[in-house]
């Protein structure tokens, strides 16, 4: 805040018959008397913005604004200029309108099966969804429908297992900021990306947890759900968890929290600097899980995977299988004393610049396998 600023507050704040005009204002901060009136209306206006909880002018949260200067002339004459944090306005919608969007999912008793012949964990891996995005097989609206009649299949198979891990393995959004021509490819803007992402998973949840009595929903942050602050990879705005599939987890705990037909579901993310994480099952078994993006290329993967091991990050050390999305390719891996590195398939429209590119495409689905006594088998393709 400036002196003169600050001159004007306390000016304001005296009684009325001690106030000085802003002529005498502006004589003793050698400025102009206009100026005076252009910092009392700024001044105004921010306090008024601050009671409301969104900018006039700009239309964003007023708590996601970092600073302030004058370089924009505003309709009321004066001038400003704000930073603030890119995806803050989409965050605050979906946050605002998520309750009412997915709660009314939740409001059935889920009624579990009783006979459980099959022991360990069942993942259930849903990867690269890229909601919003439209391409060779479609759009959203294909990817929703087959993800939707997909999992009320798996979760009949679900029924049979005494535990259920049901991982977002990134990218659930297709986001705008990865790529200059997402702008064209898209077919629903941001915050619809994010809603129907979230109703999406959050029906996900429900089916699965009417199917089994401890289900694990794990997420990560990935690089098309990234919040950026311009196009390109080297944009990321904030830290990792600053995520739209890591805010669709987060909306979905909230709905479900306190309902006591849902008390065995739990969440599980990385800490906020991370982009990977582990979760045990529990026989023991431990997962790594991540997107997949930071290895630079699948090719890398095992490297990083090794790094990540040796420096003891996020309990990698601890873990036997190592999932993960991005490639949008199904592959199994054995690497190191026996490790397994799991690439899950994609369930997006497909890619027109790869197939030109290359001649190939992938084949969209959901991938489940079993996960017991240290190691994944029977890994399954539903398409």
């Amino acid at each position: 805040m400036s002196p003169l600023d600050e001159a004007i507050i306390a000016n304001d704040s005296l009684p009325q018959h001690q106030r000085r005009t802003n002529q005498a204002i502006a004589d003793e901060h050698g400025t102009s008397e206009a100026a005076v009136r252009r910092h009392r209306k700024a001044l105004k206006r921010r306090s008024e913005q601050r009671q409301q909880g969104t900018d006039a002018y700009f239309g964003i949260p007023t708590e996601a604004i970092t600073a302030r200067g004058k370089t924009v002339r505003l309709a009321d004459g004066s001038y400003e200029k704000i930073t603030w944090k890119p995806g803050a306005a989409e965050r605050a919608e979906v946050k605002r309108l998520a309750y009412d969007d997915i709660a009314p999912l939740f409001t059935e008793k889920p009624t579990p099966a009783a006979d459980r012949p099959r022991k360990g964990a069942y993942v259930v891996v849903i990867s690269d969804m890229q909601i919003g995005k439209t391409d060779v097989r479609g759009g959203t609206k294909e990817t929703v429908e087959a993800v939707r009649s997909t999992i009320a299949r798996i979760a009949l198979d679900a029924a049979s297992y005494d535990e259920v891990i049901m991982v977002d393995c990134g990218d659930s959004t297709e986001n705008f900021t990865n790529t200059v021509s997402q702008a064209q490819t898209c077919d629903m803007g941001l915050v619809e990306q994010i809603r129907t992402a979230q109703a999406v998973l959050a029906d996900c949840v429900r089916q699965l947890a009417a199917a089994c009595p401890s289900v694990t929903y794990v997420a990560v942050p990935s690089n098309h759900c990234q919040v950026r602050a311009g196009i390109g990879r080297s944009n990321r705005a904030n830290i990792a968890a600053d995520d739209y599939g890591l805010l669709i987890q987060s909306n979905i705990q909230m709905a479900v929290e306190g309902r006591p037909s849902y008390g065995g579901v739990s969440f599980a993310a990385p800490s906020p600097r991370l982009e990977s994480l582990t979760v045990r099952t529990q026989d023991g078994t431990v997962m790594g899980v991540t997107h997949g993006h930071a290895a630079g290329s699948k090719n890398r993967v095992a490297d990083w995977f090794r790094g990540q091991a040796f420096g003891c990050v996020a309990g990698m050390q601890d873990a036997r299988v190592l999932l993960h999305g991005h490639w949008h390719s199904f592959s199994v891996q054995t690497v190191g004393d026996s490790r397994q590195i799991i690439c899950a398939p994609t369930v997006d429209p497909g890619s027109s610049w790869f197939q030109n590119a290359s001649g190939e495409s992938s084949t969209p689905a959901l991938l489940t396998f079993e996960l017991r006594e240290g190691t994944s088998s029977g890994w399954h393709l539903w398409s």
